[in-house]
């Protein structure tokens, strides 16, 4: 059983405007709107879960973060060597949102396992990316866990509120579909 393609690129596309919202702080510094990013991978494998849209949506990710910086004048100190780490980053949450469907499923009874999975992938996701800039970046001299831990107490509570939020939205956008159509999400045999 395979889910419509066509649905599969309209939730791909859905995913690319939001974080093309956020993540080029174009709008986000306007109205302040926090990074999707990390929940926009969670719900692509929670939802679509072919990994060619994974592909997709890191590599839009990485233009993003070039053209910002490249013609935009946005800073590059995060562009570092430790850049790669964003992948299994976004890789963790994707692979979360795939865990969270086959053995979840989007059910009531399972939004506390649910919540639980984001923030564990979160956190781990936090470790790849934080941790990666901290120790591979070559940004820091010496780094240690003891000089770690601080940087993950100030960046890991506003990350997770982000990825939480935007999970949440989905989630209750996602249910709203589900009531108004609810034909669209039918699995249908190809």
């Amino acid at each position: 059983m395979v889910r419509n393609s066509r649905i599969d690129l309209a939730l791909f596309g859905a995913l690319a405007f939001v974080m093309l919202a956020t993540r080029t702080h174009s709008l986000s510094n306007a109205i302040h709107l926090p990074d999707t990013s990390l929940a926009s991978f969670f719900v692509l494998g929670f939802m679509v879960r072919r990994p060619v849209f994974f592909a997709g949506l890191a590599l839009l990710a990485f233009a993003i973060d070039i053209t910002v910086i490249g013609w935009f004048g946005q800073s590059s100190f995060c562009f570092t060597p430790a850049y790669a780490m964003l992948l299994p980053a976004y890789g963790t949450m994707w692979l979360a949102g795939r865990v969270g469907a086959e053995r979840l499923g989007a059910t009531a009874a399972s939004l506390p396992a649910l919540l639980a999975l984001i923030c564990a992938a979160t956190l781990v996701s936090e470790l790849f990316s934080s941790g990666g800039f901290y120790f591979l970046g070559g940004r820091f001299a010496d780094p240690t866990i003891a000089g770690f831990l601080p940087r993950l107490a100030r960046y890991f509570p506003p990350t997770l509120f982000a990825t939480l939020l935007w999970s949440s939205t989905a989630a209750a956008t996602g249910t709203l579909v589900a009531i108004v159509r609810p034909t669209l999400f039918a699995r249908e045999k190809q």
